[in-house]
C-alpha cells in the first residue's frame, strides 16, 4: 500500500477511535451546546430541583442548555434522543438517564451520530454493564457517568426506618419481628434495582426485621397509594414502609391515615429525593427521613463537560462518579429546607467548581460542604458525618 494511503488510513482510524478529541472542536463564535433529555414527568417535584440547579450552572458557565422532555416509555425516550442527535442545531453534548432497559440503544444512537453523551441518575442494567463495560470503552462517545450510590442509599434508608420503629416502641411483645413492606421503583431501571438490593441487604442484617412483601409502584404516586392500601389490608401488622422515592412515600402516608393508622407513631415511613413535600413531612414527624442531594448531578456534570470542552478532561480523576445521598431528619431538616426553599441558585457561583475557570484547582469538590459555603450556611454535623460527596469510583472498581 502506498505511503500516502497508509497515512490516510491511520488518520481515519485515529478519528474513529478518539471521537472525544474531535468533539471538543466547536465554532469559537458560539457557546457550547448541551441538551438534557428529561425523562422526569412534569408533575415530579424532584424535576424542579434538578432543572433549577442545571440552569444556574449553565448560566454561570456560559453553556447553551436545552431541555427536551422525553417521556418515560422506551419508544418515547428513543425517539426524542434520535431527534435531538440528528436534528438542526445538533448539540455538542447530551446528558441523559437510562430507563426501561433502553440504555444500550441510547449509546448506540450516540455512537452512530457522533454525539458525546454523559449519563446521570440511572445507568445501564447489570447485564448490559457486563456486556459493554463503562464509559469510553465499547462506546467511545460515552464520556462518563454520574449516579447515586443506590445500594448504599437503599440500605441506609431501611436501617434508619427500622431504628425509628424500634425507638418508637413498635407494637408487639419485646423482641417481636418488625414487619416491613417496600414500594420499589420501576422495573427495568438500574436505580430501582440498586435501591432494592440495598434494602434486602439491610433486612438480612437486621435482627427481627421481616420483609413482608416488595412491590413495584413504578415511582408513581397514584400506583403507590393503591398498592399501599392493599398491603395494609393484607398485612395489618406492618410497621415500616420503605419507599424508593418520595412520591411513593408521601402517597403511602395517605393510605396509612385512611386505614386509621398514625404515621410516625405506629407506622414508620421513609423515602428518597429531598422533595419539598417530603421534607415538610419529616419536619412534621410523619416521615422518618428522606435521602437526597443527587439532584445536583446534572449541575456537576455541566461543570465536567465545560472543562472537557476547554481541554481539561475530567478523566484525570475518573469517568464513573457516585453520589452518596444524605439522610435528612427532624434534627437537620430546617437547614436543608432553608437551603432549598430560598430557590436562589443564582447565588451559587458554579464556576468556582471548575478547573478550567480556576487553574489552581487540583481536585473537584462536589460536596454539600462546599455548596452550603457558597450560601453562607453551616452544614449540620450529622449531615457532614453521613454525606460524603460526588466522587469518582476507584479504577479497580470500574466496569
Amino acid at each position: 500500500m502506498p505511503v500516502v494511503w497508509r497515512l490516510v488510513v491511520l488518520i481515519l482510524s485515529l478519528l474513529l477511535l478518539a471521537p472525544d478529541a474531535a468533539a471538543q472542536v466547536a465554532p469559537a463564535d458560539r457557546p457550547m451546546r448541551v441538551a438534557f433529555l428529561d425523562s422526569m414527568g412534569p408533575a415530579n417535584p424532584w424535576r424542579g430541583l434538578v432543572l433549577d440547579a442545571m440552569r444556574a450552572a449553565a448560566g454561570d458557565l456560559g453553556i447553551d442548555l436545552s431541555i427536551h422532555s422525553s417521556g418515560h416509555w422506551p419508544g418515547e425516550i428513543l425517539e426524542q434522543a434520535r431527534q435531538v442527535m440528528t436534528g438542526p442545531g445538533k448539540p455538542d453534548y447530551v446528558i441523559l438517564s437510562m430507563h426501561r432497559g433502553v440504555g444500550s440503544r441510547l449509546l448506540e444512537l450516540s455512537q452512530r451520530n457522533r454525539v458525546p453523551v454523559f449519563v446521570i441518575n440511572s445507568g445501564l442494567m447489570p447485564e448490559d454493564t457486563a456486556r459493554f463495560g463503562g464509559p469510553r470503552g465499547h462506546f467511545p462517545h460515552w464520556l462518563g457517568q454520574m449516579r447515586p450510590d443506590e445500594e448504599h442509599a437503599g440500605q441506609l434508608l431501611a436501617r434508619l426506618i427500622l431504628e425509628a420503629a424500634t425507638r418508637g416502641c413498635a407494637p408487639g411483645a419485646p423482641g417481636a419481628p418488625v414487619g416491613l413492606v417496600a414500594l420499589e421503583g420501576q422495573l427495568g431501571d438500574a436505580a430501582a434495582l440498586g435501591r432494592t438490593m440495598g434494602l434486602r441487604q439491610a433486612v438480612s442484617e437486621w435482627d427481627g426485621a421481616v420483609l413482608l412483601q416488595g412491590v413495584s409502584a413504578s415511582w408513581d404516586e397514584d400506583v403507590a397509594l393503591r398498592k399501599t392500601r392493599l398491603l395494609l389490608r393484607r398485612y395489618p401488622e406492618l410497621q415500616v414502609i420503605w419507599a424508593a422515592n418520595d412520591n411513593m412515600a408521601r402517597a403511602s402516608l395517605h393510605a396509612v391515615e385512611d386505614a386509621g393508622r398514625h404515621p410516625g407513631q405506629d407506622v414508620w415511613v421513609g423515602g428518597m429525593d429531598w422533595t419539598p413535600g417530603a421534607l415538610e413531612a419529616v419536619r412534621e414527624g410523619l416521615m422518618v427521613t428522606t435521602l437526597g442531594g443527587h439532584f445536583l448531578e446534572g449541575a456537576w456534570v455541566l461543570v465536567l463537560l465545560h472543562d472537557y470542552h476547554q481541554g481539561r478532561d475530567f478523566a484525570s480523576e475518573g469517568l464513573d462518579w457516585r453520589t452518596t445521598m444524605a439522610p435528612v431528619s427532624r434534627d437537620n431538616v430546617d437547614t436543608v429546607l432553608r437551603f432549598l426553599g430560598e430557590g436562589d441558585w443564582e447565588a451559587i457561583d458554579f464556576r468556582a467548581f471548575s478547573k478550567a475557570a480556576n487553574p489552581a484547582l487540583t481536585h473537584y469538590d462536589f460536596s454539600l460542604r462546599a455548596l452550603f459555603a457558597q450560601r453562607h450556611l453551616r452544614l449540620p454535623g450529622n449531615l457532614l458525618e453521613l454525606y460524603g460527596f460526588t466522587r469518582p469510583v476507584p479504577l479497580e472498581r470500574q466496569p
